[in-house]
């Protein structure tokens, strides 16, 4: 049955775990008072905004996770959740007609949410926005023939992480001895075999132009969109350097402004989805934008937009009340950027992949930097957080494997 209204004492389930976009959403909503429900393990449960603590299933395995999520939202235990993944906001669409009409409000139909996680239906919505030459396989043949015809080097990626985890970067393919070694069906999560049967696409590679600019200027466009006031706050940054290289997630943001890059990322939202917050990242290849994602939902360097002004995760809780009218962000008077403070031993191992190019940015301006991961505020999970970082192989010591084997095959290739 679906929940009544809920009031402002209604807590907000927050799902645990040791990346950014959880830590922001708890430093941005429990200072201001709201009850924060922290469910599983991570870095979140020492934070000092959390109100309580309690277990649940683990979030990956969607057999098990998906109808406990169900039990409690009917039962009004779970009012509100916190978007921060991938996972989390595909739950909360596929359950969105069991929360309260003023929460369903921020949360996107099922269909917007499969448009823009799934890449090639995401591609596919792009009516007359310039698109990278992609193709999507479902054989060895069939990508030999594709990758012939786009050329080489091209991107091999996961045309969602939904069944197949956030643990599959992608990687660059530079020949056909590469594609034949690397193009394979990825392996289904356990516990997710419900999503691989509904989205059976998913097991299989997208293939994709490689635009060299993608290593250092992937431009992002970021906002929340209310259901019925439109874009709120919306804001431009570009990731400069990443991890793993090339396919990876941003390490050091930088903040920028640009009314073009602007424009381009509001249109695709408007096209794509009604509601919540987002980030459209878009390649530039000469006088051309390229979207090549949009994420529904928070994301990595959300801490940097908080700084700016931009306190997507209030106006997110704030939508669940009341019509929000169109803001505009506080722009400061300093340069941000956002970093990870660990991004320097990534640096020093694989120096040559460590970015060089001219930061563009107004030297009449001060740089200031703020933290990518954890706030000084809310100390304890912010340091847990960022020793996350050493132990865990998606973030840094399988993909530094990976990257070094790349780089000395490469070198093999050159002798």
């Amino acid at each position: 049955m679906k929940q009544a209204a809920v009031g402002r004492d209604a807590p907000v389930a927050v799902f645990d775990n040791y990346w950014a976009t959880t830590l922001t959403f708890a430093r941005s909503l429990g200072s201001k008072g709201v009850p924060l429900h922290f469910y599983g393990s991570g870095a979140g449960r020492w934070s000092r905004y959390r109100t309580r603590r309690l277990p649940c299933p683990p979030i990956e395995n969607t057999e098990v996770f998906l109808p406990w999520l169900r039990e409690r939202v009917r039962s009004g235990e779970i009012a509100r959740v916190a978007p921060t993944t991938d996972l989390i906001a595909y739950y909360a669409s596929v359950l969105r007609e069991e929360f309260s009409p003023d929460v369903q409000r921020t949360i996107a139909p099922l269909v917007e949410i499969e448009n823009c996680l799934i890449k090639t239906r995401f591609a596919g919505q792009l009516d007359g926005q310039p698109v990278l030459s992609t193709a999507a396989p479902d054989s060895v043949r069939g990508a030999v023939a594709a990758a012939a015809q786009i050329g080489y080097p091209l991107i091999l990626k996961p045309k969602s992480h939904l069944a197949v985890g956030a643990d599959e970067r992608g990687c660059l393919v530079r020949d056909e001895s590469d594609l034949l070694e690397r193009y394979r069906r990825y392996a289904v999560c356990p516990g997710q075999e419900s999503i691989a049967a509904a989205y059976p696409e998913l097991r299989w590679p997208l293939i994709q132009r490689y635009v060299p600019s993608a290593s250092s200027r992937v431009y992002s466009v970021t906002g929340m969109k209310d259901a019925d006031g439109g874009v709120l706050a919306p804001s431009v940054s570009y990731k400069r350097e990443q991890w793993p290289p090339i396919v990876g997630v941003s390490t050091v943001q930088i903040a920028f402004e640009d009314d073009r890059i602007l424009r381009a990322g509001l249109e695709i939202v408007n096209k794509l989805l009604s509601r919540g917050i987002f980030e459209v990242e878009l390649l530039v290849d000469g006088d051309v934008l390229y979207a090549i994602d949009l994420n529904p939902r928070g994301y990595g360097f959300l801490e940097l937009d908080l700084a700016r002004g931009a306190d997507l995760p209030w106006l997110w809780y704030q939508s669940t009340f009341e019509v929000q009218r169109p803001c505009a962000v506080a722009m400061p008077t300093v340069s941000l950027e956002a970093r990870n403070r660990f991004r320097h031993l990534l640096n020093a191992v694989v120096g040559p992949w460590r970015d060089v190019h001219d930061d563009r940015r107004d030297p009449s301006k001060p740089r200031a930097s703020v933290s990518m991961i954890g706030h000084w505020s809310d100390p304890v999970p912010m340091l847990l957080s960022n020793l996350q970082l050493f132990r865990h192989p998606r973030s840094l010591w399988r993909s530094l494997m990976a990257s070094i084997r790349a780089q000395k095959k490469q070198l093999a290739r050159e002798m």
